[in-house]
């Protein structure tokens, strides 16, 4: 029986793999273009750093064990709290803000399904050290402009705020660790898991009237007003609700022109402790965020604010791919056939006289005759070759063929550089 690949995970080839090197492209050069620097942490951390805050029952989605030394270890779900990690670490004295930008591949022990892996890869910026609302809009802007880069329109930006349900909970008697079963639920969507939470923390009345009323706000920047009225009498969701606002207030100058104020985000990770935010492209989350000032000291620093968006890059990927999004695979510019085999060090030493020169350039490496080199050629929809023949280089030429037209001519071996580079 063949070997398959462990359940949950993927082969990437092909037009799959151009279009997840496209989008990590993109995202590398706006990161630059942002000021980030990039920064990549071992596949596996201390079992500690993901249970900090999410205590010992998300064990059970993570990938770990023990090493030799009896070290309790786990590969990485996510990216953030490793990042935050090393700035603990190695760079909590560096000049702040700290802006830092990462790629890598997570792992989550979870049922597989659409859209959802058990290895896949993520990508992310996190600013370090700034309280202020334009850093977290800063971090908005660059999932905005990342998504706009790849081409894709139909996105929708959603922006909320998880301090706001936090206090609203807290009024409701739901305090501490125990509003983040609730938040989950909440962050599902899913009416029967919400109403079993509720009860389960005991809400009910006009406190789970209140609660349900505000998480299905969703709109414009009058939704912000309406939860005012809503939540007339407690000052610290009024609170929330104007750094809701101040961090609005500086999306339009940032770029950021189409967003939907929704209420009921309240993310899948419990650090998050203040702003959050999400994209969907159609009906699929490619990217969230948000702030959490509360992790880098939980995690042994100095207490440091933070804010930072993560992307899902296979996702994204997919959705530009199920769409022939997908900029064409990079083509050669020409492959170097010997005509027969008295010539194929000649055609060794010309393929890498081309390489050098900066192009692209493949060389028949199977002995194969001349057709069925040319149809080879053509299957890799090469665009030209180079024939290498005895008589003619005898001459001090060799044949140019346009695989397109089937136009063939002599060139001098010596300009075959500016030859194909006047062509590509």
């Amino acid at each position: 029986m063949s070997l398959q690949r462990p359940r949950g995970t993927r082969d990437l080839f092909g037009e799959e793999l151009v279009s997840v090197r496209h989008v990590m492209r993109t995202m590398e050069e706006l990161f630059k273009r942002y000021g980030y620097k990039e920064v990549e942490t071992p596949a596996f951390e201390h079992l500690e750093v993901f249970t900090k805050k999410s205590g010992a029952n998300v064990v059970k989605q993570l990938y770990s064990f023990k090493d030799k030394s009896g070290r309790e270890l786990a590969l990485r779900p996510e990216l953030t709290a490793p990042v935050v990690r090393l700035y603990t670490q190695q760079l909590r004295s560096a000049p702040k803000p700290v802006k830092l930008c990462y790629f890598g591949s997570c792992f989550r022990y979870e049922e597989p399904q659409a859209q959802r892996w058990r290895q896949f890869l993520q990508s992310g910026v996190e600013i370090i050290g700034s309280t202020r609302p334009e850093a977290d809009a800063e971090v908005v802007a660059l999932a905005d402009n990342v998504i706009r880069e790849l081409g894709l329109k139909d996105y929708e930006l959603r922006v909320g705020h998880i301090r706001l349900l936090r206090e609203v909970l807290a009024h409701a008697g739901v305090k501490g660790d125990a509003q983040d079963p609730v938040l989950r639920a909440i962050d599902s969507r899913e009416e029967e898991r919400i109403r079993d939470e509720f009860k389960r923390a005991g809400v009910g009345g006009k406190d789970e009237k209140m609660i349900r009323t505000l998480i299905s706000l969703r709109g414009g920047v009058v939704i912000i007003e309406k939860a005012e009225e809503l939540l007339k009498g407690l000052p610290r969701a009024a609170s929330a609700l104007k750094s809701l606002r101040e961090v609005i207030a500086h999306l339009n100058p940032l770029g950021v022109e189409n967003f939907v104020v929704d209420l009921g985000i309240a993310r899948g990770l419990e650090y998050y402790t203040d702003f959050v935010f999400e994209i969907y492209v159609g009906g699929v989350q490619v990217a969230g965020g948000g702030r959490y000032d509360d992790l880098i000291e939980l995690l042994g620093g100095d207490p440091t604010p933070a804010v930072g968006v993560g992307f899902g890059v296979d996702r994204i990927a997919r959705v530009l791919l199920s769409r022939g999004m997908i900029v064409p695979q990079d083509r050669l510019d020409c492959m170097v056939i010997p005509a027969d085999e008295k010539v194929l060090e000649e055609c060794l030493k010309i393929a890498a006289e081309l390489r050098g020169a900066g192009l692209s350039i493949d060389v028949d490496l199977m002995g194969r005759k001349l057709g069925k080199a040319l149809a080879y050629a053509d299957a890799l929809k090469v665009r030209r070759v180079v024939v290498v023949g005895a008589k003619d280089l005898t001459r001090g030429q060799v044949a140019f063929r346009n695989m397109v037209t089937g136009e063939q001519e002599l060139v001098a071996r010596g300009e075959i550089v500016k030859r194909l580079k006047s062509v590509t």
